[in-house]
């Protein structure tokens, strides 16, 4: 049905498909190829690699060079400058009326923006995102969760989400189309944090409604080089920084907000973050209690939270019985 109505469309909007690329030139090429395949010939492809270390822009290059007919270039950062700003370039040099972002080591699937597109097309103009299910595979490849929201990991809310996604991020960038117009009333991506989806998803929602499409429509590769096992204290600080932005926008989010920062707070104290005593300071202004006062004096006396663990066992194995531990 959705092709159907696509074939009949006088002209077939542009969507511009940005890849972020970083380190992984084992992986870039089956990226290029899932996009080159898509059924949806309105493309503009942007990959903007990021200074990788490795061998990822002459592996681009060569792809580029092979498709010379197809409408797509790159654009190589001389420096590191972080997804958020990468993110950006995306947006600034694009054409299209819609945006999708993925990953350099991600998949897309061949019906992915020709199904996306046709309900974007046939939505209200207050529909900001469509977010598809997505599926996760492993660094051969292997597919070890067919449907992400089938999986109980989440629950795919639609509609005006910004309280669900204050408690949860649960729309995957990969499996989403955006109106380029979503930017120009929303603003840019905040390039002082570490990641780019969740500040960007709270921002849109506030003035756009998403909606959620039931087909796997990508596929999330999870490895040891992904981000996601890398950075932990400063996606953490980052949620830190973001979840700033949302208070005082409902009672209902103030109290999400709460819960968040007692949780990432503590998680900058266990892994020894140098800003962790402002942060449980924070804590300690939104939540008056004997957990968030202990955490913050024993912040403030220097003591690492590796040093009460290792105290907490000693006890343990003392008096024979369990003790709170941090």
């Amino acid at each position: 049905m959705a092709l159907l109505t696509l074939k009949h469309m006088p002209k077939l909007p542009l969507v511009t498909v940005g890849v972020a690329s970083f380190n992984n030139a084992q992986y870039i090429v089956e990226t290029l190829d899932s996009i080159y395949a898509l059924d949806y010939a309105a493309i503009e492809l942007i990959i903007v690699d990021d200074a990788s270390s490795d061998d990822s822009v002459a592996v681009i290059e060569d792809w580029l060079s092979r498709r010379y007919d197809y409408n797509g270039r790159l654009i190589a950062h001389a420096t590191n400058q972080g997804v958020c700003r990468v993110c950006n370039r995306f947006v600034e040099e694009s054409r299209g009326k819609y945006v999708c972002f993925i990953g350099s080591d991600d998949i897309y699937l061949p019906h992915k923006l020709a199904v996306q597109v046709a309900i974007m097309e046939a939505a209200a103009p207050e529909v900001g995102v469509v977010f598809s299910d997505i599926s996760r595979m492993n660094s051969d490849g292997q597919v070890t969760l067919p449907h992400l929201y089938s999986g109980g990991e989440a629950v795919p809310y639609e509609g005006w989400v910004w309280l669900d996604l204050l408690r949860l991020n649960y729309v995957q960038a990969m499996g989403t189309l955006m109106r380029r117009s979503c930017f120009d009333m929303v603003g840019a991506y905040d390039e002082s944090l570490s990641f780019e989806d969740w500040d960007m998803w709270l921002r849109i929602a506030q003035q756009f409604q998403f909606i959620y499409h039931s087909e796997v429509t990508a596929i999330y590769r999870v490895h040891g080089g992904s981000a996601t096992f890398q950075r932990r204290a400063q996606m953490a600080e980052s949620c830190l920084r973001l979840l700033q932005k949302q208070i005082g926008l409902s009672a209902d989010g103030d109290v999400i907000i709460t819960q968040h920062i007692a949780h990432y707070a503590e998680v900058l104290y266990l892994l020894d973050h140098p800003d962790s005593v402002k942060w449980l300071t924070r804590r300690w202004q939104v939540r008056y209690d004997t957990r968030s006062l202990a955490l913050l004096v024993l912040a403030r006396m220097g003591i690492p939270a590796r040093r009460m663990s290792q105290v907490s066992g000693a006890i343990k194995r003392l008096i024979g019985r369990s003790t709170p531990s941090v």
